[in-house]
């Protein structure tokens, strides 16, 4: 944590922050990191981290999905290939530690979005606008 709000003291000096802004961002993000859904979210992160089980389930579910992706170029997917993707959507179901960390994954989105509207409102824009990429290259 403590490296995250240094590299944002030697980006805010790079790119000229006042350091009245600089404290106030660096005081929002520890207050972020220390709130109730992102606590979870990380203790949910440290589970799924140690589970094996899950972290494989995950693995092989990528590299189902990325044969099928490779497959569906040339239209070959095969039934047998598309019926163990399903097998492995289903475990992923029903495993209590991915399920843990989906659902406190979306209680820390949904707690930034919150913040961030809130943010929105005192300033009197969509403050999530200035990250937002523009379609011109």
């Amino acid at each position: 944590m403590d490296k995250d709000i240094e590299m944002t003291s030697n980006l805010a000096v790079a790119i000229d922050i006042s350091p009245v802004m600089l404290e106030a961002t660096q005081t929002l993000a520890q207050a972020l990191l220390q709130s109730e859904p992102f606590i979870r979210y990380q203790e949910a992160d440290r589970k799924l981290q140690a589970d094996q089980d899950a972290m494989q389930l995950l693995a092989d579910l990528s590299e189902a999905q990325s044969k099928i992706r490779k497959q569906q170029v040339s239209n070959a997917v095969s039934e047998s290939d598309l019926s163990r993707l399903r097998e492995l959507h289903n475990a992923m179901r029903t495993n209590d530690t991915i399920l843990a960390y989906g659902m406190a994954q979306q209680e820390a989105i949904a707690f930034l979005q919150e913040v961030n509207q809130e943010i929105s409102s005192l300033l009197g824009f969509d403050f999530a606008s200035l990250t937002r990429r523009s379609g011109v290259c």
